[in-house]
């Protein structure tokens, strides 16, 4: 995957909360054991995640993002 866009990707897992958080990590496990946990959270570098990880993750993150528009979209009607 391309620097510009993991640096998306990173863009948009800022945007999610913490439930989806742990979903992620949850995929993020199944590629990896490779990962540093602190008191702020997880630390997990890109370089060391296959494509096929971070494309999953892609696909989960745009989901959740746009769940959460539509959800916002009904509220407000």
């Amino acid at each position: 995957m391309k620097r510009q866009q993991k640096e998306k990707l990173k863009e948009n897992l800022d945007r999610l909360d913490a439930d989806e958080h742990v979903q992620i990590f949850n995929v993020i496990k199944k590629y990896t054991d490779t990962f540093t946990k602190t008191q702020n959270g997880v630390l997990i570098s890109s370089d060391t995640l296959p494509d096929e990880c971070l494309h999953e993750m892609e696909t989960m993150v745009a989901y959740y993002l746009d769940q959460r528009k539509t959800l916002n979209l009904s509220r407000r009607q």
